[in-house]
């Protein structure tokens, strides 16, 4: 039988900000609502969960906010600096945090990159440790995602990356590590790796509260929120807005600017740092980053579908929030991204770069309510059975039994 006497300490870099540090945080209140003792050791705190380990203040705070870019710095030799799917994780670490005061019976890793952990501090790490992959970097050199179509490494960055998977085969402690990937494409992925010396990860999605994530009124929703009642709209949601290519905005410009010659009528409603768009061939409703979750689930009940245009993706949250808000997903087929939708019952998946196929699949969710009303309601359904806090911290908890047992 699962028990709650476990003491699980999460370490991220964020405790929020990223899809990572989402992911990661959530899985810790759904831990912590469970009755586990359950806590967290980020590097940069930015909220205010008593819970969560990090300092806010004095010399500690500014130079945790240094670090990532120290960490960054040898990257400039090999013209990366600002690549931020590069992480070189040299940058030495003596001060252990809660480690030193408190004694977890696990040590969960998320994303520990950003100069939060160096690569020869893990094997200095105490007791059975659970690393979930948000990316393939635990497995690979420098890149977080070796995908295909990025220039060939040449040169000294060549060197450096298998330098750098040479480091990672002899410092981590393969024996004490159980891996967890959020989709079947990513524990492929990791499980093909020459780097990779542990277990074949266990496939475990990332978990969402869908008591938070839950329908709300569409047209309350857009009153909310200041977007027309009577105008279909299309979703698109990324940390770091219309910006990032492997998010893949350009190609949803593609497909609506094919809706437009259809003569589909539609409005577009962007969110992240970064969202914007020209705006001069279909109205966008530009909504900027979003920081909690009510307003994000008023989002997501407002949209007709969310666009899934990534080039790469794992496992992305907004696929999971959307379907628990009822918004049908259209995505490609790559990546993680297949596994979040039952296709053609809570969405739609497309192959990969065929954007007219793309807007064919918006398209049926903007000029169809009754498909679309039948797609929200399974949509829903498979959040609550396939992702919710009660499905998956089990399974969490027996992994986490099952690490604590091969010490």
């Amino acid at each position: 039988p699962l028990t709650s006497d476990l003491k699980v300490l999460h370490l991220n870099a964020f405790d929020r900000g990223n899809g990572a540090s989402i992911a990661a945080y959530r899985l810790h209140r759904g831990l912590r609502e469970a009755g586990v003792d359950s806590r967290m050791w980020v590097q940069n705190k930015l909220g205010s969960d008593p819970s969560v380990y990090g300092p806010r203040r004095g010399i500690g705070k500014y130079w945790n906010l240094l670090r990532p870019w120290l960490d960054r710095l040898p990257l400039a030799g090999i013209g990366k600096l600002h690549d931020f799917l590069y992480s070189a994780s040299w940058l030495p670490r003596r001060d252990f945090g809660p480690l030193r005061q408190w004694t977890p019976d696990v040590l969960h890793l998320h994303w520990v990159q950003n100069g939060f952990l160096p690569v020869s501090a893990i094997r200095r790490l105490p007791g059975p440790l659970v690393w979930t992959l948000h990316d393939q970097w635990p497995a690979s050199g420098l890149r977080h995602h070796p995908f295909p179509g990025r220039e060939t490494q040449t040169g000294w960055e060549a060197r450096w990356d298998r330098w750098l998977r040479r480091r990672k085969e002899r410092s981590y402690p393969w024996s004490r590590i159980q891996g967890v990937a959020p989709s079947g494409w990513l524990q492929e992925q990791v499980a093909a790796s020459s780097t990779w010396r542990a277990d074949r990860p266990t496939v475990v999605a990332n978990p969402i509260d869908t008591r938070g994530f839950h329908p709300v009124d569409p047209a309350l929703a857009r009153r909310l929120l200041g977007l027309p009642i009577d105008q279909s709209l299309i979703l698109f949601g990324a940390a770091v807005g219309t910006t990032d290519p492997l998010k893949g905005f350009d190609r949803l410009e593609a497909a609506c600017r094919r809706l437009g010659e259809w003569g589909v009528p539609f409005g577009l409603v962007a969110f992240g740092e970064k969202a914007s768009g020209s705006g001069e061939e279909f109205p966008i409703h530009p909504l900027g980053f979003l920081h909690d979750d009510p307003t994000l689930a008023l989002v997501y009940s407002a949209a007709d579908v969310l666009a899934l245009p990534s080039r790469l993706d794992n496992f992305p949250n907004t696929g999971v929030e959307a379907q628990a808000c009822g918004c049908p997903v259209v995505g490609f087929r790559v990546g993680g991204v297949p596994e979040l939708v039952e296709e053609g019952v809570t969405g739609t998946i497309v192959e990969e770069g065929d954007t007219d196929a793309f807007a064919s699949a918006l398209a049926s969710y903007l000029t169809d309510p009754d498909h679309r009303r039948e797609t929200s309601a399974a949509a829903r359904q498979r959040a609550e059975t396939h992702f919710s806090t009660n499905t998956l911290i089990p399974r969490f908890l027996e992994l986490y039994q099952s690490a604590k047992g091969k010490e």
